[in-house]
């Protein structure tokens, strides 16, 4: 009988270790054949300030959730657009993102309410200080070099 239990015990750790590892690869980041993240394909067109941009859409929960993951460079005037279900206290945080980005917090008529810094991998939750219905990614700096500012409209939003 204690060979049988033993059996089994090793029988329920295989199958643990096999669910974890099926588990594990559904969490895979989406690659293309150069084994670099794909980009969104999804693009809209928007304009800040008086800036016109051509920029990804992350608009189903899937793309929210990746976000701009796992990229390793960004284009000058590239960056994702994020559109919240409902006007809400945005959070967002850095978790496997090795970029360097701006975040600008946009509430529902398109105002730009928050511009924050944020850090590669940091998990710190950046939180809006209103309620927000869009967040835009950019570069590190590039809203300081459009001279993007608090109170600046984004327009053509989705």
């Amino acid at each position: 009988m204690p060979k049988l239990i033993l059996k089994l015990q090793i029988v329920f750790f295989l199958l643990l270790t096999t669910a974890g590892c099926a588990q594990a690869n559904l969490n895979v980041t989406p690659q293309n054949n150069n084994s670099e993240p794909l980009a969104n394909d999804n693009k809209i067109s928007i304009t800040v300030a008086d800036k016109k941009l051509r920029i990804e859409y992350a608009d189903s929960p899937t793309e929210r959730q990746l976000g701009l993951m796992y990229r390793r460079a960004l284009c000058e005037d590239c960056g994702m657009l994020f559109k919240f279900d409902s006007q809400r206290i945005g959070s967002i945080w850095m978790k496997n993102t090795y970029i360097p980005l701006d975040l600008a917090y946009i509430s529902a008529n398109g105002e730009i309410i928050d511009i924050f810094p944020l850090q590669p991998h940091d998990l710190t939750a950046i939180k809006s200080s209103k309620k927000v219905l869009y967040a835009l990614e950019m570069n590190q700096g590039w809203f300081a070099k459009q001279d993007i500012r608090v109170g600046d409209k984004v327009t053509e939003l989705p």
